[in-house]
C-alpha cells in the first residue's frame, strides 16, 4: 500500500496510525495473504467482538428501560452485514482492498460480507494500534450515527424487501438487487438501484446508502406489480 493510500485511508476514518502495517493488513484479503498475522481475518474477529460491545453499550444508553430480546433485536440490525457494507461503499473505502495477484478486485469488494469484515478489521486494527477502547468505540460511533439515531428506516412496515422477497418466494419468482450509478463525492455518495423481478426491471430507488436505494426501488416495484404494502 502507498503512503499516500495510507493516508487517504487515515482521513477518511478519522485515525492516524503509529503502525502503517498494521493497518495494510485491515485491508488485505487472504488471496493476498494466508498467513493470520498478515490478513484482516484475525483483526475481524477482534473488531467483531468490539463492535458487538459498543453498540450494546450505546443501546442501553439510548434506550435503558429496553428489555434484553428488544436490545438485541435493534444490535443485529446495526451491526448485520448490509449495514456495515454500506458503510464502507459509503466512505470508498472498497477502493483499498488488497487483493492476490489474477483476483478481481472489484468483483470481491462487491461481496457484502468481505466488505463487512473490513469495517471489523478496522476497529480491530484501531484497538491493538492504540491499545484505547476510547478510540475504537469514537470511529464506531461517529460511521454508525445514522442507524443509531434511526435514520436508516429498513425494518418494521418500512421493510419493502422483505415483503417483494415474501411475494417472489410465493409465486416462484427470482429478485436481483443492481447498483446501476453512483453519484456526488466518495465520502458521501448517493447510490442508485435497480431491482429485478426474473428479468423485468420492476423497480429503481435511489439513496445515500445501499440499502436505501434498494428499500426504495423495492416499494416501487411492489406498487407496480399491485402487491399490497
Amino acid at each position: 500500500m502507498k503512503n499516500n493510500e495510507i493516508v487517504e485511508i487515515e482521513k477518511i476514518i478519522g485515525y492516524t496510525f503509529k503502525d502503517k502495517a498494521l493497518l495494510e493488513r485491515a485491508f488485505t484479503h487472504g488471496s493476498k495473504e494466508k498467513h493470520a498475522t498478515k490478513n484482516y481475518q484475525s483483526l475481524e474477529f477482534l473488531g467483531d467482538s468490539i463492535l458487538d460491545f459498543i453498540i450494546a453499550k450505546r443501546l442501553m444508553e439510548i434506550n435503558p428501560d429496553a428489555h434484553e430480546g428488544a436490545l438485541t433485536r435493534l444490535r443485529a440490525q446495526i451491526v448485520s452485514r448490509e449495514p456495515l457494507a454500506d458503510e464502507i461503499a459509503k466512505l470508498g473505502l472498497e477502493n483499498y482492498l488488497i487483493v492476490g495477484k489474477g483476483e478481481n478486485a472489484k468483483a470481491i469488494s462487491n461481496q457484502s460480507k468481505i466488505m463487512s469484515d473490513i469495517f471489523e478489521a478496522v476497529i480491530g486494527a484501531i484497538y491493538l494500534d492504540s491499545k484505547n477502547i476510547d478510540l475504537a468505540e469514537k470511529f464506531i460511533l461517529d460511521k454508525l450515527a445514522d442507524l443509531l439515531n434511526g435514520k436508516c428506516k429498513h425494518v418494521g412496515v418500512d421493510d419493502y424487501k422483505s415483503k417483494l422477497n415474501e411475494f417472489a418466494s410465493k409465486h416462484d419468482l427470482q429478485v436481483e438487487y443492481i447498483e446501476v450509478g453512483r453519484t456526488g463525492p466518495a465520502h458521501n455518495p448517493t447510490f442508485a438501484v435497480e431491482v429485478k423481478v426474473n428479468t423485468f426491471i420492476a423497480g429503481c430507488g435511489k439513496g445515500k446508502t445501499k440499502r436505501d436505494a434498494e428499500q426504495l426501488a423495492a416499494k416501487e416495484a411492489l406498487a407496480r406489480i399491485n402487491v399490497k404494502q
